[in-house]
């Protein structure tokens, strides 16, 4: 009776949160394409880092901090080769936050200057922490409760309801990703992927924006580009070689989708990549 007690009353099950410590530089700072369920909080300690959300990048510096609700499309890498990360990221398994804070909030990043100073602290005091420590998991805890408490007060937008992806929709969003991922070197097209998946182009097209939150050429590009860059910071040099190599059908649509998501040229980070 002892053990079947203790086996469901662990601490860890009272505190559903993954955290991640990172200490990172060049190349090494890359997480590809991906969603998640949990809400993540990411805090930036020292360095840079570039995210991607959607369409959209962001450029991080120290003390910036981001949300990201449950099953929203993002991925993060360098922004320089040179440069540095440090940071931590949490996640917070969706079934607690709506236990604490309720279902259906969208969750932002205020801009508050006094929330975001004591964002940091807290995530540099779980940061420093040593999970080794018998008192780890408490005082764990309890940084992990104020954190909701800033979330409650400052980070949920009032006027706006964001509807969780049933398990439906997260099964059919995985598929598509990964027939990209597999199928992005390909001539393809959202009619081809369409067809694959046994939909009118017109359907897909819709669905897709919805599930993905971006629409299916957007998606495509952003994981052509992210393999180029890639590549590129592995070694390879020869642009059009590079380009053939991911899907794109000419150097010239390679270079002006990369100068997009990157801000430059792929020959420029190329060569930031020498420097």
């Amino acid at each position: 009776m002892s053990q079947l007690y203790e086996a469901h009353n662990d601490i860890v099950s009272l505190l559903p949160v993954k955290i991640y410590r990172h200490n990172l530089e060049g190349n090494y700072i890359y997480s590809p394409l991906h969603f998640h369920r949990s809400i993540e909080l990411t805090v930036t300690l020292t360095g840079n880092i570039r995210f991607n959300s959607g369409s959209n990048n962001f450029d991080f510096k120290e003390s910036d901090w981001l949300l990201i609700n449950s099953c929203e499309l993002h991925s993060c890498r360098y922004i320089a080769p040179s440069d540095s990360f440090t940071g931590i990221s949490i996640l917070f398994s969706l079934p607690f936050i709506e236990k604490w804070l309720g279902k259906d909030l969208f969750f932002y990043n205020p801009g508050d200057t006094a929330l975001t100073e004591k964002i940091k602290n807290l995530s540099l005091d779980i940061f420093n922490m040593d999970p080794l420590s018998d008192t780890y998991n408490f005082l764990l805890m309890s940084k992990i409760y104020e954190i909701l408490a800033l979330f409650s007060v400052g980070c949920i937008k009032k006027d706006v309801s964001y509807s969780i992806p049933s398990r439906q929709e997260i099964h059919l969003a995985t598929s598509y990703a990964d027939y990209i991922e597999k199928h992005y070197q390909e001539d393809i097209s959202l009619t081809d992927v369409a067809e694959h998946f046994q939909y009118t182009s017109s359907y897909f097209s819709r669905h897709f924006k919805e599930t993905l939150g971006v629409n299916f050429l957007s998606y495509l590009s952003i994981v052509r580009v992210g393999h180029a860059a890639e590549q590129l910071s592995n070694g390879q040099e020869n642009l059009t070689t590079c380009a053939f190599d991911n899907g794109f059908p000419n150097i010239k649509s390679f270079i002006n989708t990369f100068k997009k998501m990157y801000g430059c040229t792929p020959g420029v980070f190329l060569t930031s990549l020498k420097d």
